[in-house]
């Protein structure tokens, strides 16, 4: 697989017998910038500065205050390699980072990493949340109206990871409301988005169409040398790098 993420092969029953590998973290850095790319556009409001150049008109007052990275809490849901990347950037922002993983453990870009069970008490806390996590059965629509409902009011949502985790209804209408004050949305469900989705009216909110990973020379050097090197392992029959877990969840 070329890609991190492994639901395409997991949801349509490849037995465990077959041997899939994905592209592991060679995508981190740049899904990353592009994660938070979303989210300093948000917090900076360009979607409402862009509505106002749209008309040609000079205007400050916009619906929403500016706010910052700096001193903000950024919970990022999921922790592996693309995750991780997230942090590295954010904490040059001067932010504080709270992870969410299976397990607790610690990390050199995180504040705190702290297992799933603590999901709806950290978003309390959070100014933000980016998703970075696979898509399974334990984490499709993990980001509901609950979850939403337990975020800090005034947060700001961003997905690089996959459609599924979010529940797109859920965050329609905490935009609309004002319970979210923005979403930057790589991926949707569905997806692609149809022209008459909702989700295209919803105020201060960014949609790139699953691009994230899109544009780095450098990513198709990492692929090429991981692709070389699982083939010269396969020839010497050792075990493959970054193999998927098939029944994991």
């Amino acid at each position: 697989m070329t890609t991190a993420g492994c639901d395409g092969v997991s949801f349509h029953g490849v037995p465990s017998s077959v041997v899939v590998t994905n592209a592991g973290h060679i995508h981190g850095p740049l899904i990353a910038e592009h994660a938070v790319t979303l989210l300093t556009a948000l917090i900076r409001r360009l979607p409402c500065f862009g509505e106002t150049q749209s008309r040609h008109t000079w205007d400050r007052r916009i619906p929403l205050p500016l706010t910052t990275l700096e001193d903000a809490t950024v919970a990022i849901l999921g922790y592996g390699g693309i995750g991780r990347e997230i942090a590295r950037r954010l904490k040059s922002f001067g932010a504080t980072v709270v992870a969410i993983a299976r397990a607790e453990r610690t990390d050199d870009f995180a504040d705190r990493i702290v297992s799933s069970r603590s999901f709806h008490s950290v978003l309390a806390e959070a100014d933000a949340l980016v998703v970075a996590c696979s898509l399974t059965a334990e984490t499709m629509g993990m980001v509901n109206a609950a979850a939403i409902a337990a975020f800090k009011p005034g947060g700001v949502l961003v997905n690089i990871a996959r459609g599924g985790v979010i529940d797109t209804t859920a965050v329609v209408e905490a935009l609309h409301s004002g319970r979210l004050h923005g979403a930057g949305l790589d991926v949707t469900a569905p997806e692609p988005l149809p022209s008459d989705h909702p989700l295209w009216s919803c105020p201060n909110l960014i949609i790139t169409p699953h691009v994230a990973a899109f544009g780095s020379p450098a990513v198709r050097r990492r692929f090429i040398e991981l692709l070389g090197e699982n083939i010269a392992r396969f020839q010497n029959g050792q075990d493959l790098n970054y193999q998927v877990a098939l029944n994991a969840t």
